[in-house]
């Protein structure tokens, strides 16, 4: 009986333990953030770096686009202030809406930032602010 209490115990917790960026966060992880159309990881790569969300980033090209491999702390409290990623233009990107939405669900689902929104103006693009 002991052991069969033990052997739960054992297999209860090997579910409910976090995964490398949930049982760490604050340091370092290397991971990928998603797969981009050609071109446009070097993009948000850049814009990645400059605000800081990431010490290092990779652009790995493949058959269906950039994969896009960073370097960063998991976050799981939102930034104090708005930060800016990136631009998605619309004369540089089929629907940069839909990209806009796309690199900032993969950034929350990986705990790069906790929260996003795509802002757009006159024309139509849309930048990426995160939290």
């Amino acid at each position: 009986m002991r052991s069969v209490v033990l052997a739960a115990t054992v297999a209860a917790a090997a579910l409910l333990t976090p995964s490398a960026a949930q049982a760490a966060p604050g340091y370092p992880t290397t991971d990928l953030l998603g797969t981009y159309g050609f071109g446009r990881a070097e993009v948000i790569a850049a814009g990645g770096q400059a605000a800081g969300l990431w010490t290092d980033a990779k652009v790995r090209s493949g058959f269906a686009g950039d994969d896009l491999i960073v370097t960063y702390a998991p976050r799981t409290a939102a930034l104090p202030a708005e930060k800016q990623v990136y631009t998605a233009l619309y004369n540089q990107v089929a629907d940069p809406q839909a990209e806009c939405a796309r690199v900032g669900a993969d950034g929350v689902a990986r705990q790069v930032w906790t929260t996003f929104r795509c802002r757009t103006g006159v024309a139509p693009n849309y930048t990426l602010l995160v939290r």
